[in-house]
């Protein structure tokens, strides 16, 4: 188990607190949080890309940027097709069922409407599906922000540090 670095203000304070009694407040049949960067490179194994994400816990949800956005209908279903590119060039074309759209308000924009997909991602060993916003991030530093659905109860943001996990993730928790 890795240390807790945010623990050692507890003991500075007189208190003590130990790994147990920390173990001890989760649900039964859940392991402590991982411990991840601010950066960390989330993998999707389907596709065999992966990306530097923005691990951001001021977001409630996941954020994916794509290019070659199209919406389409398929057996009266609405469909979204787009593209993705990962860090080593390599892209995948994903066609993706979707019943949701998401209403995205910003203060500096007007407000936007953006598709939610379903996707499988790996981050910090930690593999298992969640919702993504689509939407054009070029601009943005990260093609990738994984908001709190996602991290919660899974990781535990360290602000200070970056990538402490290796760019392939090796899935399974």
């Amino acid at each position: 188990m890795r240390p807790l670095p945010w623990l050692s203000g507890f003991a500075a304070a007189g208190l003590s607190i130990s790994a147990a009694m920390a173990q001890a407040a989760q649900p039964q049949g859940h392991s402590m949080p991982t411990i991840a960067g601010w950066t960390e490179t989330v993998t999707f194994p389907d596709y065999g890309i992966s990306l530097d994400a923005k691990l951001d816990t001021g977001a409630d949800s996941s954020s994916l940027g794509v290019t070659d956005l199209d919406r389409f209908k398929r057996q009266g279903k609405v469909w979204y097709r787009f593209t993705i590119t990962g860090e080593d060039g390599k892209t995948a074309t994903i066609e993706q069922q979707t019943n949701r759209v998401a209403r995205v308000m910003r203060a500096e924009v007007e407000d936007t409407r953006r598709p939610i997909v379903r996707l499988k991602i790996c981050l910090a060993g930690h593999e298992a599906e969640t919702d993504f916003t689509l939407t054009d991030r070029s601009e943005r530093r990260s093609q990738v922000l994984i908001g709190r659905r996602f991290l919660a109860s899974r990781i535990v943001v360290d602000s200070g540090r970056t990538h402490l996990f290796p760019k392939r993730c090796e899935g399974g928790k």
